[in-house]
């Protein structure tokens, strides 16, 4: 039976999250965090820029073939634009409800910005907040760049 994406990340924290703790009591929480952070999001970005078929495609048409458990709502929609409200984010609840927010932004919403640019090198992402971090809502936001 497969496993959930809200079941693998479970179990990815698991492991994870002592190791976390454990990084940041030997080089502090600042440095742990960027570490595992850049490790965990380089290694996402790998992973889906090897399964991507269609290089720098329109944001709409790519969903990454996974079946993440969130709700959203499509708020600007173009040629050149797109933008995305996620409302709802068991990631988001999860990990507030163990009481971890900030590891949790590692393990999934950090990966955002380095998998956009390794897979839509053309668009610009913006995401300015996040459920994980207490906001209503999660903010994403592209647009194409052109050249000048």
């Amino acid at each position: 039976m497969p496993t959930s994406m809200l079941e693998a990340v479970k179990i990815q924290s698991r492991v994870l999250i002592p190791v976390v703790k454990a990084l940041e009591a030997e080089i502090g929480r600042e440095r742990a965090h960027a570490l595992v952070g850049r490790a965990i999001a380089e290694s996402w970005a790998d992973f889906q820029a090897a399964r991507a078929g269609d290089g720098d495609s329109h944001p709409a048409r790519a969903d990454g073939g996974f079946a993440f458990p969130v709700e959203s709502e499509v708020v600007e929609r173009g040629e050149d634009v797109h933008g995305v409200n996620m409302t709802a984010c068991a990631f988001a609840d999860w990990f507030r409800e163990i009481g971890e927010p900030e590891i949790g932004a590692l393990l999934t919403c950090g990966v955002d910005f380095a998998v956009e640019r390794r897979l839509r090198p053309d668009w610009e992402f913006r995401r300015t907040q996040t459920r994980m971090q207490g906001a209503d809502h999660c903010d994403f936001r592209w647009r194409r760049r052109r050249e000048d």
